[in-house]
């Protein structure tokens, strides 16, 4: 049946985006949307105290300790397993302490229900009070969820149902947007109905492939949540390599599909040395603070929010947090640069609307002669509107499997040696697939960037930053040194599905694509580029 629905889906999704192509002849004249925040961005960390924290009757302390950083909220795990150890058993001391804590100290709290409790789900690996990343009884959970929301919903107004659901290691043994969908769907609804007051946030999702948010959309989950929750980690590659400020342009353009909603990074963070997602160790503790600056500035310029740095405190072997781990969980004695950075938050996000001087030199544009090796492929086709002096591109994506149209170059342009990035100023769908840029290396390979998200129809300015690390680069052919070497290339142009499901017809306009000196260092600024169609 699960099958069957989602096939259902994707004829009907593909019916419609049919249907809604737009008639993209627009006139070229009109203003590329800038990059401006559209109110104030709520300040949180993951705080982690209920969970964490070893003493509940010294609460007070980790509670205080976060209040001084100046963070407006924090993001509190409310585990089953320690709440609920057995069927008939309910433990709130922790909670209770750390909640009641907080509170104290004016700060509003994200609660997130779950995970599970291995007494409550069908893995018979699971131990049965310990906690699960299996899915769970879903009458078992909605009871949990219940009985913590009636408890606290004089101090928790905003509800977040799960963590990472699209990603294995939170939901063995492989994510399933079906199942969690009517987890979602029930669960929600029990908290409406015992405080219709409440915000219900989504299981923080990675940004960068939106499948798992279409998915939810297709199984009837869209109106069950209030706010779309991110976690845009781009570690180890720094926030400007990483392009945080495009991080919410995917799920945005999903949004404008089903129903815009306010977009949260529940998640977002450096480690300080070797960690889970930088086993190198390419950020120090000196980079975790800058970044943390520039993220906050970044995420908020995209148009998240709030933002919410992972984490606290460090743990063993995962230095995340603001606060070393030292001799333990209750050792708050060796904070990190990054507090500094924290506390000082406020103050940088006043001044990150500031731009970094910038020349930009044309690339590619509608008013040169350029030839392509490979104008019209089986999945679309490229051609010059001579009138508007734009490039059409339309395209036909059919499996259900990865689908992209590429046009190459007949010569490959040259990138200016001190490209700091490639923007691009084009007309969208609203199909929100991803735009990448072919580009050869001195040895001869072709390496694939993503640019960013096609958005909705309208025009639009994408910009990438270019480094000469590769693992911002797929190496798509030649047998060099498997890095970008200098001088760069544009070799081609490629539209590739987002999600790689995704069926249906669509049509984009490329006006211009163009390379960007920075004249300032942008890696020692908390600012970022805004550009304006002229």
């Amino acid at each position: 049946m699960r099958a069957l629905l989602h096939l259902t889906f994707l004829l009907t999704a593909a019916v419609m985006f049919v249907a809604d192509a737009p008639t993209l002849h627009r006139p070229i004249t009109q203003p590329i949307a800038i990059r401006t925040p559209t109110g104030p961005l709520a300040i949180g960390i993951n705080s982690h105290l209920a969970t964490r924290y070893p003493d509940a009757a010294t609460m007070a302390i980790p509670a205080a300790i976060v209040a001084d950083l100046g963070v407006q909220w924090v993001r509190e795990d409310l585990h089953w397993h320690r709440i609920q150890p057995q069927p008939d058993v309910w433990d709130w001391v922790f909670t209770d302490a750390a909640l009641y804590a907080l509170s104290r100290q004016d700060v509003r709290i994200l609660g997130v229900l779950g995970p599970s409790v291995g007494w409550a789900t069908a893995d018979p690996t699971d131990r049965p009070n310990l906690i699960s990343f299996a899915p769970p009884d879903e009458d078992a959970f909605v009871t949990y969820a219940g009985a913590v929301v009636q408890r606290y919903k004089h101090l928790i107004k905003h509800w977040q149902i799960w963590n990472e659901p699209d990603q294995t290691l939170f939901w063995r043994p492989s994510p399933d947007p079906a199942r969690y969908t009517r987890l979602l769907i029930a669960t929600a609804q029990t908290i409406r109905t015992i405080d219709p007051t409440a915000t219900i946030v989504l299981g923080g999702i990675n940004p960068f492939d939106t499948g798992f948010l279409r998915a939810i959309a297709a199984y009837g989950g869209w109106n069950a949540f209030d706010v779309i929750a991110i976690h845009p980690y781009v570690d180890p590659l720094n926030p400007e390599e990483g392009n945080l400020i495009a991080a919410a342009d995917g799920v945005r353009a999903v949004a404008a599909r089903y129903g815009m909603k306010p977009i949260w990074a529940t998640e977002v963070g450096w480690a300080s040395g070797p960690g889970d997602r930088d086993a190198l160790g390419l950020t120090n503790a000196t980079l975790q603070a800058a970044y943390l600056s520039r993220t906050y500035c970044a995420l908020w310029y995209g148009g998240v929010s709030a933002v919410f740095w992972y984490m606290l405190k460090d743990d063993p072997h995962n230095p995340y947090g603001l606060f070393a781990y030292g001799s333990g969980r209750a050792d708050f004695s060796t904070p990190k640069p990054a507090v500094t950075a924290m506390r000082e938050l406020p103050d940088t996000l006043a001044a990150c609307h500031l731009e970094p001087p910038t020349t930009t030199i044309p690339l590619l544009t509608g008013s040169q002669p350029v030839q392509w090796r490979r104008p019209s492929q089986p999945n679309g086709s490229l051609r010059l509107i001579e009138h508007d002096r734009v490039f059409h591109i339309s395209y036909r994506f059919t499996t259900r499997m990865n689908d992209y149209v590429a046009f190459a170059l007949s010569n490959p342009i040259p990138l200016p040696d001190d490209t700091t990035a490639i923007t691009v100023q084009l007309f969208g769908d609203g199909n929100g697939h991803r735009l990448r840029l072919w580009l050869r290396d001195s040895e001869g390979e072709t390496f694939s960037l993503t640019a960013g998200i096609i958005g909705p129809p309208a025009w639009q300015t994408i910009n990438t930053p270019l480094s000469r690390r590769p693992m911002q680069y797929e190496l798509i052919a030649g047998n060099g040194n498997r890095q970008p070497d200098a001088p760069l290339a544009l070799a081609a142009i490629v539209i590739d599905d987002e999600d790689d499901t995704w069926t249906g017809m669509g049509e984009v306009l490329i006006e211009r694509i163009a390379a960007v000196r920075t004249t300032l260092d942008a890696a020692s600024l908390p600012t970022y580029t805004v550009t304006q169609r002229r």
